[in-house]
């Protein structure tokens, strides 16, 4: 088909008129759409970037406050450590002090006690102290069934099951 074969009557350049001015109208208000989703998205980005910047903040600071922690822990702990190896240090110049003068002094309260001999005699009897009896107690309270009360037929109810 060439052109000059079509013809341009005016119903079908009114037709094609019609068609390319839809589809103007639509691209048109695609576009705006588009802007409109455009700027809500650029909106939701500055949000998101804030809560970004809002929420690495207070991440810094908790790290902040886990390292004063972690290095006020370790102060303590070398406090205590330090406070312990003096005391065992002292404790142990206490032994060795102990052990050096209990040689050279002589044990006077192993001297004054006799020593035992095989065939000792046993320490003297002592009768038990007698304790005070106390009264017998009291009878269980068992409730009597009431015999104006006659026996029912129906199912008695199943315990409860326990599941561990």
């Amino acid at each position: 088909m060439t052109l000059p074969q079509i013809t341009f009557d005016v119903p079908t350049l009114k037709l094609i008129l019609s068609i390319v001015g839809g589809l103007l109208l639509i691209s048109m208000v695609r576009i705006l759409f588009l802007l409109r989703t455009n700027r809500r998205l650029r909106e939701s980005t500055a949000k998101m970037e804030k809560q970004v910047l809002t929420q690495q903040g207070e991440i810094l600071a908790v790290r902040q406050d886990s390292n004063a922690w972690r290095g006020e822990t370790q102060r303590m702990f070398d406090a205590f450590r330090a406070e312990f190896s003096k005391r065992l240090e002292e404790s142990e110049q206490r032994y060795k002090d102990i052990q050096q003068r209990a040689p050279s002094s002589p044990p006077a309260a192993a001297a004054a006690a006799p020593a035992p001999t095989a065939f000792s005699a046993p320490p003297a009897f002592v009768p038990p102290t007698p304790v005070a009896k106390l009264p017998p107690p009291p009878p269980a309270f068992v409730p009597q069934a009431d015999p104006t009360l006659e026996e029912d037929d129906s199912v008695a109810p199943l315990p409860a099951l326990t599941i561990s």
